[in-house]
């Protein structure tokens, strides 16, 4: 088989393949998130900025928190949050417990940004409810929860 056939067969493959629907769809929310986040005055968050807030805890968290929950290296996520503190939504500070570490919390900017997040994504669950049905909308959670716990 030659590298146009076998293209043209995972081409082919793509579309019944669950994880290249998962992909596509979940690129698709997070595009309209973060329009929405930037019509709501949030213009220069991206979405890989969303691993700084995702593991974050009340009181802040070290940055080697952050970034196990994310599955980042500790030099990658120290770099987001720089760009992100650079933008005003956290604030970094040795930890005061430990000062070798470095501890993340949000700014009021980093609140109301939290607090248009959870806005959004209720807007958009509530859009694919209203489309699709709430039980509909509840089974697909369920079913996407069970497969981000499978142990494969």
């Amino acid at each position: 088989m030659d590298a146009d056939e076998v293209l043209r067969e995972l081409a082919e493959a793509s579309k019944s393949d669950l994880g290249h629907h998962l992909t596509t769809a979940s690129r698709a929310v997070n595009t309209e998130v973060m329009a929405r986040l930037a019509a709501h005055g949030h213009p220069n968050v991206r979405l890989s900025h969303m691993a700084v807030f995702a593991g974050m805890q009340p009181g802040g968290s070290q940055i080697t928190t952050l970034a196990r929950y994310a599955g980042l290296s500790r030099q990658a996520l120290s770099a987001l949050v720089r760009e992100v503190e650079a933008l005003g939504y956290v604030r970094s500070a040795p930890d005061a417990l430990d000062g070798r570490a470095v501890r993340v919390e949000l700014t009021d900017a980093g609140v109301a940004l939290c607090r248009t997040a959870i806005q959004v994504s209720a807007e958009i669950t509530a859009a694919f409810e209203e489309r699709w049905g709430r039980d509909i909308v509840d089974d697909l959670r369920e079913h996407l929860r069970e497969i981000a716990l499978t142990d494969d």
